[in-house]
């Protein structure tokens, strides 16, 4: 099938900014409050400083790799050409369960909070209407969809910025006590869960090609966003155990745990401005990864590793059509069988394994390929990029240990049908 139109340059640096961040920050500051302080008490915060760190050596190496290959479908095409056809291949099929899989759990996610808000909305209907809506949306170009992903992000930070500034006044320093109250293992136990929190960077690299501006700038974006969605972590861990005896939070069983420190900074009315802005961030998160899941899509449609149709571009939009509503589809079809939740518990996994892979490619281009052009290097290699993958093994451990056996069984099925899928027909392609 020949493509008939090309990807538009229609993001800024900003909106790239924001559909990072935003893919960072969905819901889960609010609602693991409890599970995060109960692990680690008030030093998580320390745990949430270390995954930054860790974070950020991963990000310096998707950096390098962004910065010499800015094409769509990013992680496939990095590991291709660094490890060979059947690595690359199985990196973006493991990639296509992550990114399709975030559609049906954020749509599952969101009929549920918002059905809780108000009964009279059905979750089905209103996990479906937004899954359509933000389909549209990313049909109707990347420019608008940046748009939208800006006025979303800002009204998510603008709510949890209201929250540390109402609350900072009225922090009391016993409520720490003990600041180490689970010892060192807390902490360290958190700092691969931490990391799970920010996932998001990696968008970047599926719409380098559509970012009006040069490369060297755009690829800043990835240390610059850690830091930024970092420091909002850190500092809702702070006044969440500020606010309140750290271990009643520690105990609390609610949805949302931490509405009982917001009506200590906010009043009553606070509860709205969380709620908007954990809307908000599962919106963002949503948009993000269906805006990068269908370059993906896309790349490997051209390139015709999956069906060839989902590479096709819409000649007046300059959207990968056929592969957004694909993943619309998915949110549909989630919001109504919630039993596809169960992709969404293997997201996290899989973008782990994919982390391993582009950061071994990493390495062996600098072997393979010493003269390819690399406008950005990583800083302290080889040690940056060693220590990222150290990084990431426990991580994909932790997460695959909280897989329930279903959960595991569809994540490791998943592979055996994509290597199945590649010997019988793309091996020899």
């Amino acid at each position: 099938m020949e493509e008939k139109s090309n990807l538009v340059r229609g993001l800024t640096l900003v909106t790239m900014f924001t559909l990072m961040s935003g893919a960072m920050v969905g819901m889960a500051w609010a609602v693991l409050a409890n599970v995060m302080l109960d692990r680690a008490g008030p030093a998580v915060g320390l745990s949430i400083l270390i995954a930054a760190v860790l974070s950020m050596f991963i990000g310096l190496c998707y950096a390098e790799l962004t910065a010499a290959m800015p094409k769509a479908g990013g992680e496939y095409i990095y590991v291709k050409r660094g490890l060979g056809k059947f690595p690359g291949f199985f990196a973006g099929w493991i990639l296509i369960l992550a990114y399709a899989s975030m559609m049906p759990g954020e749509c599952i996610i969101l009929g549920k909070l918002i059905h809780g808000v108000n009964p009279a909305l059905s979750p089905g209907l209103t996990g479906a209407v937004i899954a359509i809506f933000f389909t549209l949306i990313n049909i109707l170009g990347v420019k608008f969809s940046g748009r939208v992903q800006f006025l979303f992000t800002l009204i998510l930070f603008a709510g949890i910025l209201i929250y540390i500034v109402a609350a900072l006044p009225k922090l009391q320093l016993a409520n720490f006590q003990p600041v180490f109250g689970r010892g060192m293992g807390g902490v360290f136990l958190m700092v691969p869960l931490s990391m799970l929190a920010f996932m998001g960077f990696d968008i970047l690299p599926q719409a380098a090609e559509e970012v009006n501006a040069p490369i060297r700038k755009m690829v800043f974006l990835i240390p610059a966003s850690i830091v930024f969605v970092a420091f909002f972590y850190f500092m809702v861990t702070v006044v969440n155990a500020g606010l309140v005896p750290w271990e009643s939070l520690a105990k609390n069983t609610d949805n949302i745990p931490i509405m009982g420190p917001v009506k200590i900074a906010l009043g009553e009315k606070g509860a709205i401005i969380i709620l908007a802005a954990g809307i908000c961030g599962l919106l963002t998160t949503m948009n993000a990864f269906m805006l990068g899941g269908s370059r993906l899509l896309m790349a490997m449609g051209k390139d015709k590793e999956i069906p060839e149709l989902l590479a096709y571009i819409n000649p007046r939009f300059h959207t990968p059509t056929v592969a957004l509503i694909f993943l619309g589809v998915m949110g549909v079809v989630g919001s109504y069988f919630t039993e596809l939740i169960v992709l969404f518990d293997t997201a996290a996994s899989a973008v782990l394994l994919c982390y391993i892979l582009v950061v071994v490619s990493l390495i062996v281009l600098r072997r393979k390929e010493p003269d390819l052009e690399r406008p950005y290097k990583t800083w302290g290699y080889p040690v940056v990029p060693i220590l990222a993958i150290i990084s990431i093994i426990p991580a994909w451990l932790i997460s695959m240990a909280l897989l329930k056996p279903w959960a595991i069984g569809v994540y490791f099925g998943w592979m055996i049908l994509g290597a199945l899928y590649f010997l019988i027909f793309r091996r020899k392609a």
